[in-house]
């Protein structure tokens, strides 16, 4: 059985680097924190698994590409303001605030809140302010704005609250659902980068298969 450091190096150089993440920040804070700590146990084994993992009550982890290639798309510098949203245990927290100044992780599960607390002062991390909130499609106002939103799962629309929470020159980076079918949240999606400059503007990128977060599922009407 490979140990974790051989998994890791498998995934970036046969999942990352293979499709084109070649940032050298992305590749070290991925290659240097390990997935299986913020795991429920029975899936630590396929913790580097190219697909979404099912961590129970409705709710999945993005597999390691998506997330790059969300990333990637965002463009983080140093010097950044993230949200990220739906960060569940902690590990796209902990990988951005590798790449930021400073990182707010939301969830509306507060259990996972707690652990993911836990994980920071593990792992040394202080750039961090991790609060549960109610509605995870609303962001989390009170540390507005933020240069980048990342949206740790599919979406089917983007509220008028989140949007007004991204700065001017800010990018949001999720992915859109497509299609899915009605008995499973995971579905057929493009990876999403909104710009906010007077108004928003979408481009989508690549093809990804991915759950819809909680929340985000598309109200009647509403289309981008």
């Amino acid at each position: 059985m490979q140990t974790s450091n051989a998994q890791r190096k498998h995934m970036i150089l046969g999942q990352l680097y293979t499709n084109d993440i070649t940032d050298k920040r992305i590749l070290q804070a991925m290659a240097e924190i390990p997935r299986e700590p913020f795991l429920p146990e029975n899936l630590r084994g396929a913790a580097y698994a190219d697909e979404d993992l099912d961590v129970g009550n409705g709710r999945y982890i993005m597999a390691p590409l998506t997330f790059a290639k969300l990333l990637d798309l965002a463009e983080i510098t140093p010097n950044d303001r993230i949200l990220n949203i739906g960060c569940m245990t902690g590990y796209t927290t902990a990988i951005l605030a590798r790449l930021g100044a400073h990182v707010v992780g939301v969830d509306s599960d507060t259990s996972a809140i707690i652990q993911a607390r836990t994980h920071m002062q593990r792992l040394s991390i202080t750039n961090i302010n991790l609060q549960p909130v109610s509605s995870m499609a609303d962001g989390y106002a009170m540390s507005a704005p933020y240069n980048v939103i990342v949206i740790q799962g599919a979406i089917g629309f983007i509220s008028p609250t989140l949007a007004s929470q991204l700065a001017i020159g800010g990018r949001l980076v999720t992915v859109r659902n497509v299609a899915r079918r009605s008995d499973t949240p995971v579905g057929l999606g493009k990876g999403l980068l909104v710009t906010r400059h007077h108004t928003l503007q979408y481009r989508e990128h690549f093809d990804a298969s991915c759950a819809i977060l909680p929340g985000f599922e598309q109200p009647t009407g509403f289309t981008f």
